[in-house]
């Protein structure tokens, strides 16, 4: 099968027990900057979501106001990106992952998932393990203003507009 998504070559997916049941690690040094992952799939409206198809969480992600990307049935790599309170990736654009600083081989890659996130289909209690966790992922921490700082230039395209208008 081919997979409808990119995977930076210096990236692998391993098995994560804890945390999804995979991840996403660097293989090789990554450069800040440095392209990580374009997801590829399907566009749906809000309405069509189905929470109870298997692994939802995995497979959907908010790129617009109510427009969600759903990737394919099969699990892909891309699938496998855990949320972290202290990441090292964050968006380009609505659908791709940028360093946000040089990442070491072996290091896994995680994003905030307030950074693409601004509806309330994917929350849970976090246990991340970061200095800074919030314990509690939800659907509005993209409204929380230190987070605006901390993520500049690394909000899913929607979200900076919203933040945009919030500062106004």
């Amino acid at each position: 099968m081919t997979s409808s998504s990119y995977l930076n070559p210096k990236c692998e997916v391993r098995e994560h027990p804890t945390n999804g049941g995979c991840g996403v690690f660097a293989c090789k040094r990554i450069a800040k900057g440095e392209l990580v992952s374009l997801w590829g799939g399907k566009i749906i409206r809000r309405e069509e979501l189905d929470p109870s198809m298997p692994r939802f969480t995995q497979r959907v992600l908010q790129v617009d106001e109510e427009l969600y990307l759903l990737t394919a049935e099969e699990k892909e790599p891309n699938d496998c990106f855990n949320h972290s309170c202290e990441p090292n990736l964050g968006f380009t654009g609505q659908i791709g992952l940028v360093a946000m600083r040089g990442i070491e081989a072996g290091e896994e890659l995680t994003f905030d998932y307030a950074m693409s996130d601004g509806e309330p289909y994917d929350e849970f209690d976090c246990h991340c393990g970061s200095v800074n966790c919030r314990r509690k992922v939800t659907g509005n921490d993209w409204k929380l203003p230190e987070l605006w700082q901390k993520y500049a230039g690394y909000f899913s395209s929607y979200l900076a507009r919203r933040i945009e208008k919030l500062r106004q």
